[in-house]
């Protein structure tokens, strides 16, 4: 049978956990010696992937067998999605603003500019040679690259969900996880998607990962037991995969934890019941985690140019302060984006669509 529980809170707490992983992991440019925190913290994508794939089916499928249009389910995911990361690029635009006001608008081409933030409100990644960074595919904000990925699978798992049964899902994951194997085997890197030239990783990535959460929400069997003594273990283990890395082998090693160790760790996670001190952890990091993954890349810009006129210190030569400091800024920041600004955003929008619907309905009687 199916895990007991149905509110999943410790995989809240793994998606905290992961969020605070992935941000550890983008101090490494900006601190003496390269201080690498989370060398595989870039695996965190697809823990969130798998994650989403889970959660998605978990609350939408009764939804579809009850009805629900693609275009509803287009309007629920972009009212979850788009305020923080419209938020994320008015901050990332902020910190564009400070540069210019400290080196001069010569620090980037108008044209590229403009281009650059009109792709990222469309969702959409940047042409390289309309980019303010030809490199990334959302120079603005680059970990959106996931996000963006997440909406393309959210879209197919809309317009083909009552259709994704067993067999279905199964071709489309077991597709991804050899495009994966054959990958490494070719000795690509399978943390690509930021990057242009690494987005040939991205869509292997998403379509095992995501597909694969999708399966284990509908078919995966086990008994929920008291998770409060798992917990601590889950995510110490969850953090301390992605804090190591292999001298050698590193490819085998991202195969083995995208292919194995996330899928056990979140069928493990999914079957804990938590309480008291645990569940309240797990709730607000995974509360959090969205706005963190969303905000801390211009937060941290932004933080590093201001600390930058003041100190003087250079962007690659700050040490563990610097690195304390600003992630816990980014998390009351986060803190705050999610609890005050995005749940009111969202109630606002949710209504105003409500009213849009019932327009709709009394044109139509």
């Amino acid at each position: 049978m199916r895990p007991e529980t149905t509110h999943f809170d410790a995989l809240h707490g793994l998606r905290g956990i992961a969020a605070v992983l992935v941000m550890l992991g983008h101090f490494r440019e900006l601190t003496a010696q390269h201080l690498d925190l989370a060398p595989s913290g870039f695996l965190a994508v697809d823990l969130f992937f798998l994650l989403s794939g889970f959660v998605i089916a978990h609350a939408y499928d009764e939804k579809f067998r009850k009805g629900m249009s693609f275009r509803e389910f287009a309007e629920a995911r972009i009212v979850r999605l788009y305020p923080l990361y419209f938020a994320g690029i008015g901050i990332a635009m902020a910190s564009v603003g400070v540069t210019i006001a400290m080196h001069g608008l010569s620090s980037y081409s108008r044209l590229d500019l403009l281009a650059s933030l009109a792709f990222s409100l469309l969702f959409l990644p940047t042409p390289p040679s309309l980019s303010v960074g030809p490199d990334l595919l959302f120079p603005l904000n680059g970990p959106a690259w996931s996000l963006f990925y997440e909406l393309v699978a959210n879209a197919v798992f809309a317009a083909l969900a009552l259709r994704l049964a067993r067999r279905s899902l199964a071709a489309i994951f077991g597709v991804g996880v050899l495009a994966l194997a054959l990958l490494a085997w070719q000795g690509f890197s399978l943390g690509g998607g930021a990057h242009w030239d690494g987005t040939i990783a991205a869509p292997a990535r998403i379509a095992f990962s995501f597909f694969l959460g999708v399966y284990l929400r509908r078919y995966a069997t086990g008994v929920s037991r008291d998770g409060n003594l798992y917990m601590p273990v889950v995510l110490a283990l969850c953090a301390g995969l992605m804090i190591f890395r292999p001298a050698g082998n590193a490819q085998l090693y991202d195969l083995a934890m995208i292919a194995l160790v996330w899928p056990w760790l979140v069928l493990m996670a999914s079957r804990l019941r938590l309480s008291g001190f645990w569940r309240a952890i797990a709730l607000f990091s995974g509360n959090i985690s969205y706005a963190i993954y969303a905000l801390h890349t211009p937060l941290i810009r932004i933080v590093n140019i201001l600390d930058e006129s003041v100190t003087g210190t250079l962007r690659n030569q700050h040490g563990l302060p610097f690195v304390v400091g600003t992630s816990i800024l980014v998390i009351a920041v986060a803190a705050f984006a999610h609890y005050v600004y995005d749940k009111n955003v969202r109630t606002l929008l949710r209504h105003l669509l409500s009213l849009r619907r019932a327009r709709e309905e009394v044109t139509q009687f």
